[in-house]
């Protein structure tokens, strides 16, 4: 077993503060030689997910009340925990001890106009768990890069997961320039990234950062006319707005990038994550991706997803869609079992196809599930 491993043998009662250190740890390990698969075994990985699991429930009541009503016997192993619905977001905080910042979704699904938050205990901490899987898929090889992003700047959104994400990376030693080309009242500035390929004194390889949605806008503003990226560039794109991501045909969009912006297929990374999530997951490592219907997209090691039938919530074997359930130990501050609003399917190497948002009836069952923990918790969040 390696090092990263050795720190979660402990099974005893441990405190937020002292998993997240073990955690801290965990991620400045080296994972990404083998892809993950064996810095942290089964055993090893479900004696710290009971002791997060512990820390949670000791010191959030709300969580607490959750569990009890939910769990017939104490878990054994990180997938007998019950899952929180993302929806929970919506309605409660959920923090064990203090928030440092708070992370809002957009609050566009299903029509509902509530914000989830998503608190968040140490902003440093959620850089530590994004660090090296980011590092490892988008800057790959490169010297250096200039980043241009479209996603907006984390100062000008500060309650953005994924802005502040922007920002960490812009703050990489590789990174020698940094362009925002965003704004939520105007859109995609393509003055400004005309300006920013066109004013290069050595031609570095830009990383652009992007939603789908501001790539198409970038692409239709720029009416097909040629604007090519320097030679080794690469583009991270993340789906965007919920519920909006089904518009847009990835295979298609790639090619429109590879025509206008002359960055292939290859070196385009599609970034998978969510508010209530401090793990992201991505599809290839910039220069060596496959064909875009070809890719599986995979967590760090201290992710396990399964999908789960929308009816019942049981466990569905790999290659059978369902709802995406996610164990993230990074979130050891809030709550790490979310069951999302995401439908789709898990491979045997622990990869995740992902199909979009759940249709209705999974919804449902995700309404069902979140009704059950306001029913669970509704005695208020402050009390025992």
């Amino acid at each position: 077993m390696t090092r990263a491993c050795g720190i979660v043998s402990g099974t005893g009662r441990a405190s937020i503060g002292e998993v997240m250190d073990e955690l801290r740890e965990l991620f400045a390990g080296d994972f990404v030689d083998n892809g993950g698969a064996s810095i942290i075994d089964a055993a090893a990985f479900d004696r710290l997910a009971l002791r997060v699991h512990g820390a949670q429930r000791a010191s959030n009541p709300v969580l607490r009340r959750y569990w009890d009503a939910c769990a017939r016997t104490e878990p054994s192993a990180w997938h007998e925990i019950t899952p929180v619905p993302v929806q929970a977001f919506r309605d409660l905080p959920i923090i064990a001890g203090s928030a440092e910042t708070v992370f809002r979704t957009s609050g566009t699904t299903g029509g509902d106009s509530r914000r989830g938050e998503h608190h968040v205990a140490s902003v440093e901490f959620y850089r530590a768990a994004a660090r090296a899987n980011y590092r490892h898929h988008l800057l790959a090889d490169a010297q250096a890069l200039r980043i241009i992003s479209l996603i907006p700047g984390p100062a000008l959104i500060r309650d953005s997961s994924l802005s502040t994400m922007a920002g960490f990376i812009a703050r990489e030693p590789e990174v020698v320039h940094s362009t925002w080309a965003f704004g939520p009242a105007h859109g995609v500035d393509v003055d400004a990234i005309r300006e920013a390929v066109a004013d290069s004194v050595a031609p570095h390889p830009v990383l652009l950062l992007t939603t789908a949605l501001a790539l198409v806008q970038l692409l239709d503003a720029l009416g097909g006319a040629p604007l090519p990226l320097p030679p080794g560039s690469r583009i991270m794109e993340t789906g965007g707005f919920k519920g909006r991501v089904a518009e847009v045909d990835r295979s298609m969009l790639y090619g429109r990038v590879a025509h206008t912006l002359d960055v292939p297929e290859t070196h385009i990374v599609n970034e998978y994550g969510m508010t209530e999530m401090l793990s992201q997951a991505y599809d290839c490592v910039a220069g060596k991706g496959p064909p875009a219907n070809e890719r599986v997209h995979r967590f760090p090691p201290w992710v396990r997803t399964r999908a789960l039938d929308p009816a019942d919530l049981s466990p569905l074997p790999e290659g059978r869609p369902g709802l995406l359930a996610h164990f993230d130990l990074a979130n050891a501050a809030s709550v790490c079992h979310l069951l999302t609003e995401d439908f789709g399917w898990t491979t045997a190497d622990g990869g995740v196809h992902l199909l979009g948002r759940a249709p209705g009836a999974g919804l449902r069952g995700c309404s069902l599930t979140a009704e059950s923990f306001l029913r669970a918790t509704r005695r208020g969040h402050g009390s025992p």
